[in-house]
């Protein structure tokens, strides 16, 4: 059993970093990958808790990125590397331009009734840059909101995002790659992702994707129907991509899976960790060869 979809507090989980770790040891989950939305902030922490407990880890990310027809879509980076210099500067981009749009969020809250202080919120961040995803949790302390998914539901996900807060798809797989991870689609079958799309716009859209550099998708995911699973594993067959998988572990934000554990008796098998390890570790080999 592994896990490589899951969120910390850093983003809009409710676990610190190394509790994450703690608990994939205490499950004894195999491998665990954590992917919190646009931040490394807690990749640290849980790289140091996971090589104190011996648990096998992959630092990740997942990148909101904007997608033709207005689209937005959720990219996970598994594999990355933090410490390579253009995946820094294009980070860097990104957290900035997040934070000049806050102005604007600040704004239309207040419209709504609701003012808050900027360097208040600030507080509420993790890391150098302020973004929405301390909106939450400035909302549930002040008990403006009872619930983190409130909050996004009800105030956050009706703000769209304004020109330049986004990178684009093609910059995310960029990023990644350059970085020397591997690339993956998360959940296609979301209103993030192709929900309403038929099976042919879906299949051409990740086609598109294949062409700018996509290399995985997530193959097991706790709200796939069968329909799902078996049209998921139906491209990976076609079009030679890495099969990836997680809970979306979100801890109390999202009480119906647990780490590791989805409804269902829902689990990612082990292989899917291998296989990954396997075609990073290759990467890794044909890297240094070059440089030999």
């Amino acid at each position: 059993m592994i896990d490589l979809h899951v969120h910390s507090y850093v983003s809009d989980g409710t676990d610190s970093p190394s509790e994450i770790i703690k608990m994939a040891f205490e499950k004894k989950i195999k491998a665990i990958a954590l992917t919190d939305h646009d931040s490394i902030e807690g990749l640290l922490e849980a790289e140091k808790a996971a090589l104190k407990l011996k648990v096998n880890f992959l630092k990740g990310i997942e990148i909101s990125a904007s997608y033709k027809d207005n689209k937005l879509l959720h990219i996970i980076g598994l594999g990355i590397n933090t410490e390579n210099e253009y995946f820094l500067k294009a980070y860097n981009n990104m957290k900035r331009a997040r934070e000049e749009g806050m102005d604007r969020i600040l704004n239309i809250l207040e419209k709504q009734g609701i003012l808050i202080d900027m360097e208040t919120l600030r507080g509420y961040a993790v890391g150098k840059y302020l973004d929405r995803q301390a909106i939450p949790k400035y909302f549930v302390d002040k008990n403006i909101s009872p619930s983190v998914p409130n909050v996004w539901q009800e105030y956050l996900d009706p703000i769209p995002y304004g020109r330049g807060e986004l990178i684009k798809v093609e910059e995310a797989l960029d990023i990644i790659k350059k970085s020397g991870g591997i690339s993956i689609l998360a959940h296609y079958h979301k209103k993030i992702g192709f929900y309403g799309y038929n099976t042919q716009e879906v299949e051409e859209n990740i086609k598109y994707l294949v062409g700018l550099g996509l290399q995985g998708i997530e193959e097991y995911y706790p709200s796939y129907t069968r329909r799902d699973s078996e049209y998921v594993h139906y491209i990976i067959n076609k079009y030679g991509l890495i099969p990836s998988g997680g809970t979306d572990f979100h801890g109390k934000n999202r009480p119906e899976v647990t780490l590791g554990r989805g409804q269902n008796d829902f689990f990612v098998p082990d292989s899917v960790y291998e296989n990954i390890f396997r075609y990073l570790h290759k990467k890794t080999n044909i890297r240094k060869e070059g440089q030999n």
